[in-house]
């Protein structure tokens, strides 16, 4: 899994403009959100809501949807083969460029949300209790991460097509109470967002600033978090592992 990081790491030092540019488009993207939300209301909590949306949303599919991606280049460049002689597994590659890409999008939004702490938009406080929370929500982020990029890679391997990942990972999202509040959904997508994990990350993440009420208490939500884990672990190592070597010998 290391060699696949310095991989990434090696390739990015080569290109850092692909990356100050994708950075400067992380950038652009939420100015036209925050302007939109202004017009709508001055009120500062409508700001924070729909810019920390946009913050979560970002870090969750650019992350999953470079992990994929990086999966269908091995594809379509006719390079599975060296998934076998480097005996490299599938769900290694996909957390390995999940958890790389992760970090990379994770701190260039973290550059937005020092901006928006400026602008008075939202406050941090930093105590013990904040940072083991926040290393907690960043190590149990990577994992379900990582687990949904496993299972969406089932698609982009049998597919060999990168477009039905990146729409899943939409649809995941639009489901998991990221859009609007979880409160105003009605009982029926309330229910639904409940099964996604990314309803209760997502939530974590804007309670801790206030642009939203925890749908549970904090340890019920990691409670269910380390569940879900186990599940999609359980799901990648025991279920689909198996179909990955096929998967290899269909896309050599």
């Amino acid at each position: 899994m290391g060699s696949i990081i310095l991989k990434n790491i090696f390739f990015y030092k080569r290109n850092w403009r692909e990356l100050l540019l994708n950075t400067l488009r992380v950038y652009l993207s939420m100015v036209p959100f925050y302007y939109f939300a202004l017009s709508q209301s001055n009120d500062v909590g409508s700001i924070r809501f729909t810019l920390l949306t946009l913050i979560i949303a970002g870090i969750i599919s650019n992350t999953v949807i470079a992990a994929n991606y990086e999966l269908y280049q091995e594809i379509i460049s006719g390079k599975m083969i060296n998934f076998r002689l480097a005996d490299i597994k599938i769900i290694e590659y996909i957390f390995a460029q999940t958890l790389f890409y992760f970090f990379i999008y994770l701190i260039q939004y973290i550059i937005v949300l020092i901006v928006m702490s400026i602008y008075g938009i939202i406050h941090v406080k930093l105590s013990i209790y904040n940072i083991v929370n926040t290393v907690a929500f960043i190590g149990i982020t990577i994992l379900i991460s990582g687990g949904i990029s496993g299972i969406l890679a089932v698609l982009t391997l049998k597919t060999k097509r990168f477009a039905y990942s990146s729409i899943m990972i939409s649809v995941i999202l639009i489901f998991s109470a990221c859009y609007m509040p979880y409160k105003l959904l009605n009982s029926y997508f309330k229910g639904i967002a409940l099964l996604s994990p990314f309803t209760y990350i997502i939530n974590i993440f804007k309670s801790v600033f206030n642009a939203e009420c925890l749908i549970f208490p904090l340890g019920v939500m990691y409670l269910i978090l380390i569940i879900q884990i186990l599940v999609l672990g359980f799901i990648l190592m025991k279920i689909l592992c198996k179909y990955f070597n096929e998967f290899i010998n269909n896309t050599i």
